[in-house]
């Protein structure tokens, strides 16, 4: 039976329910634990992946990075199987949508919305970095959820990389790192930097211009030139205010210094994010940061 079907594979102490989505790997279907009862997620690779070993072990790296991370704001794996030559593995259930589900049904989202999810996205991300040196790197509306609870989950750690610390600070940065062309930092463009959770900075505040804007960073061009107005520091977008009036100066201010392309005037922690999210709140307008004169912002 393929993978893509939208009948459900057979599967040991599952029973399978409804197609939940599907990418370019891997399958995810909804299912009923039948020893807890509890409902839970189960991504299963593709069958035309089974034969390669990068990708294999691509899709189990994605399960033992979600297993070892314990926050309500990461979507946790509950292990990695295999059943007759099918790998797959179970993971928490999330009942709610993304945010990219949401935004296809309204035209954006107004600022307190993107305030939370910027906050619950750097409190999660704060985590995972600070006691695992986890790097997202695909940080995007698909793959930011809200339960019926409220609770933003952050999903597909299928890009997630472990950056593992050496002497002096130094960090073992792995061969390969991709991202979305649309939310992508400009770091893992040019590939040539040890990764930090500065490019996943960079990738929220993409996504929060998308969602209170209606608009991605630089549209209307294709994957390459995407690529490019990343990297060039004389290109800009507008500012989000041109897009969406009825957001703050302090927010476009928020978002201007989560997108300085150079990464050393970027917001250096997620603790910063959050602090400055939090005045955001309060109605704070920022004086210019003595860095704008030297690094460019992805937004004007």
């Amino acid at each position: 039976m393929s993978a893509t079907s939208d009948t459900p594979p057979s599967l040991p102490g599952l029973a399978m329910h409804e197609k939940l989505g599907e990418g370019g790997m891997s399958v995810v279907w909804r299912a009923t634990d039948l020893a807890s009862g509890l409902s839970v997620a189960v991504k299963v690779l593709k069958s035309e992946f089974a034969q390669s070993e990068e990708d294999l072990e691509l899709f189990a790296s994605e399960s033992r990075t979600m297993e070892k991370i314990t926050h309500e704001g990461i979507v946790k794996s509950y292990g990695l199987f295999s059943h007759e030559g099918r790998l797959y593995y179970v993971m928490e259930f999330v009942d709610g949508y993304s945010f990219a589900q949401l935004l296809a049904r309204k035209r954006r989202l107004p600022e307190s919305d993107c305030l939370l999810i910027c906050e619950s996205v750097a409190v999660a991300l704060d985590y995972a970095w600070n006691n695992f040196g986890i790097v997202h790197c695909d940080i995007k509306p698909d793959n930011l959820m809200i339960n019926t609870e409220g609770v933003v989950k952050i999903t597909d750690l299928g890009l997630a990389h472990t950056f593992h610390f050496i002497k002096d600070g130094q960090i073992a940065v792995p061969d390969h790192i991709t991202g979305t062309p649309a939310y992508i930092s400009p770091e893992q463009i040019y590939g040539d930097v040890e990764l930090d959770c500065r490019a996943d900075i960079y990738s929220l505040a993409a996504t929060l211009y998308h969602l209170s804007t209606g608009r991605v960073l630089f549209s209307g061009v294709d994957t390459e030139a995407t690529m490019r107005e990343h990297c060039d520091e004389k290109s800009q977008a507008p500012s989000p205010l041109e897009l969406n009036p009825s957001l703050s100066q302090g927010f476009a201010q928020l978002l201007e210094v989560m997108l300085v392309k150079n990464r050393d005037y970027r917001l250096r922690t997620w603790r910063d994010v959050f602090a400055m999210c939090r005045q955001v709140e309060e109605g704070t307008v920022f004086k210019p940061r003595p860095s704008a004169a030297v690094a460019a912002s992805s937004v004007r």
